[in-house]
């Protein structure tokens, strides 16, 4: 064994006298590199050749500077803006400009249509609601929706049976309904919904959108 290790060894260090240098690190030969002779033809004439990438003789020389100054930057001018070209608040807006309208939607469902985008609708609904006769209990502007209490008759199907049969007035309830305001290709609309799910009936979304219209028209 002893033997073994001691030929490996041996092996291994005549492995530079097998290759040579073959297998030195040569990152630092340009250091001592020196220019190779130029190459001729079997006749003994240069080669001609031509630079790639020459690099072209300067005209005249040029002065360099002494001193270097940092160039300044200019001073920012802030203009006055033209009256017409600055940004409106809410209140410079006329509602007509929303141009409320009763229309139905793909569905054949009472929608209220307005031309305004989503904040100047916002701002504008939740003023006319609170200008109207409406309850409006609450309202989400990240769900775009105002939560209304809305007084509804009592349907026919759901009245006791007493009083069916003793020919009573249906008596009226108070349920809260959803306004909610959806962005339309063109503009945006309302729609009332009885639940998430489920849109109030027309004629009572009518009712309401017109006290809307109303308002927003004043």
């Amino acid at each position: 064994m002893k033997y073994l290790i001691l030929a490996m060894i041996a092996g291994l260090s005549g492995c530079s006298t097998l290759f040579g240098d073959k297998f030195r690190d040569r990152a630092d030969d340009y250091l001592t590199a020196k220019p190779a002779k130029e190459a001729v033809d079997l006749q003994g004439q240069p080669l001609a050749k031509t630079d790639s990438l020459p690099i072209p003789e300067l005209a005249r020389e040029v002065e360099q500077p002494d001193t270097f100054e940092l160039p300044q930057p200019q001073r920012l001018v802030v203009e006055a803006a033209e009256p017409e070209s600055q940004s409106a608040s809410l209140n410079q807006f006329n509602s007509t400009e929303l141009n409320p309208r009763l229309d139905r939607d793909g569905s054949g469902s009472r929608i209220l249509r307005l031309d305004g985008n989503f904040a100047l609708t916002w701002a504008e609904v939740t003023e006319a609601l609170a200008a109207s006769d409406i309850n409006m209990v609450d309202l989400n502007r990240s769900l775009a929706t105002w939560y209304l209490e809305l007084q509804t008759v009592q349907q026919e199907d759901t009245r006791g049976w007493w009083s069916r049969l003793w020919n009573r007035e249906p008596e009226s309830e108070t349920t809260t309904y959803l306004l909610k305001l959806n962005r339309a290709h063109n503009g945006v609309y309302l729609s009332l919904l009885s639940d998430v799910d489920a849109l109030a009936d027309d004629t009572l979304a009518e009712s309401v959108f017109v006290e809307i219209k109303t308002q927003l028209e004043r």
